[in-house]
């Protein structure tokens, strides 16, 4: 059984969380409407590729980043310090809730 979620953080670095139970493309668009239902997030920009996503958005007045890589999947960023308490609140959000869907 594997971790749905990974909080990753390393000194001198940004806040991480790989979302290793929702990796794909398709993902993404169903991670960003989760964003925006449960944390009122609001796009702010878009930038798809054809092998990467790398979108901005804001909840409760902080940044976010929610970034796809085919080759490493889904992951949320803090680009600020300010903002990293929101990201481990999303993160451990989505670790509750994809644990159910894990353990299936």
């Amino acid at each position: 059984m594997s971790k749905p979620i990974l909080i990753l953080k390393q000194p001198n670095e940004r806040l991480e969380i790989k979302i290793c139970a929702i990796s794909s493309w398709g993902g993404f668009d169903e991670l960003i409407q989760f964003l925006k239902n449960e944390y009122n997030a609001k796009v702010l920009s878009e930038n798809d590729g054809p092998d990467a996503r790398r979108w901005i958005l804001e909840s409760q007045n902080k940044k976010i980043e929610l970034i796809h890589d085919d080759m490493y999947g889904n992951y949320l960023i803090a680009p600020t310090e300010d903002s990293e308490d929101i990201v481990y609140e999303i993160g451990k959000d989505l670790e509750e809730r994809l644990k159910d869907d894990n353990e299936e």
